[in-house]
C-alpha cells in the first residue's frame, strides 16, 4: 500500500537502480528516461549519485551498467533474508522428480527466480540463471498473485484462474497453451512471501502427487523460518 507521504526521490532512484540491473550492457540515460518517464536531467543526476556509490558506472560508450556495489548488495540481501540458505535443501530433494524445480518471487506483475533448475542440473548451475517472467504466465507467479486480496485490476479470465487457484490451494498453469507443458506452483508458508513450483510434461495423474511433493517441501522451509534458533553463520 503507497503511504500517505511517499518518497518521491527514493523511488525513482530505486527505479533507475532497478533499470540499471536490467541492462548488463549498459543503457543510456535518454533511453532510461523514455522507459521511466522521467526528465533526463533528474535521470543523469540520478544515475551520477549511484556510480559515486558504486551501484552503477559508466561505460566507454557513455551508458551505464552494474557497478561493483551491487555484487555487495546482492550478497547482503539473500544472507539477510536467509531464505535460499534454508529452501536449497529441500529443493534438492525435488530433482529427482525429472522436472525443472523453481523458487522465486513476485516483482510487481512479474516474477523473479531466485532458484531455477532444469532436470539433470546441479543448484550451483540453478542460482539467478532465469531473469524476469509475467506472473500469469508462472506457476509461482499465479499462487502469490492468488494470495492478493484486490483481483478486481486483473481481465476477468485472469480473475477467475486466480480464484480458482485460491481456492484449491496450489496453481496450475500452461505457460504456452496447446503444449504439454505444465507448471505447479505453491506458496511457501511463513510470510516468505515466495513460493515454489515443478514445472515440464505433467500428465493429469500427477498432479496431485506432485502437489504432495511441493507442499511438503514448502512446508520444510515455512518451518525452518519460523524455527525459535538461528541459522547457522
Amino acid at each position: 500500500m503507497l503511504p500517505a507521504q511517499p518518497n518521491q526521490s527514493l523511488m525513482d532512484g530505486l527505479a533507475v537502480l532497478q533499470t540499471v540491473v536490467g541492462h548488463p550492457d549498459g543503457i543510456g540515460t535518454r533511453q532510461m528516461a523514455r522507459d521511466l518517464g522521467l526528465e533526463p536531467t533528474r535521470i543523469n543526476r540520478l544515475l551520477k549519485t549511484l556510480a559515486h556509490l558504486g551501484l552503477a558506472q559508466q561505460t566507454a560508450r557513455r551508458k551505464y551498467r552494474p557497478g561493483p556495489a551491487i555484487h555487495v548488495l546482492a550478497a547482503q540481501a539473500l544472507f539477510g533474508s536467509g531464505l535460499l540458505q534454508r529452501a536449497v535443501p529441500h529443493l534438492e530433494k525435488l530433482h529427482r522428480l525429472d522436472l525443472i524445480v523453481a523458487l522465486g518471487v513476485l516483482w510487481r506483475d512479474q516474477v523473479c527466480y531466485l532458484y531455477h533448475a532444469a532436470p539433470g542440473m546441479k543448484p550451483s548451475q540453478a542460482l539467478g540463471r532465469v531473469g524476469l517472467f509475467p506472473a500469469t504466465r508462472s506457476g509461482i507467479g499465479m499462487a502469490l498473485l492468488a494470495e492478493q486480496k484486490d483481483l478486481h485490476r486483473f481481465p476477468v479470465a485472469v480473475r477467475s484462474e486466480l480464484r480458482q487457484t485460491r481456492a484449491r490451494g496450489y496453481a496450475l498453469v500452461e505457460p504456452q497453451p496447446g503444449r504439454r507443458e505444465r507448471s505447479l506452483g505453491v506458496v511457501i508458508p511463513g510470510g516468505t512471501q515466495a513460493a515454489i513450483a515443478l514445472s515440464g510434461v505433467i500428465a493429469d495423474q500427477r498432479v496431485e502427487p506432485l502437489v504432495a511433493e511441493l507442499r511438503q517441501a514448502a512446508a520444510g522451509i515455512g518451518a525452518e523460518e519460523s524455527s525459535p534458533y538461528p541459522r547457522s553463520r
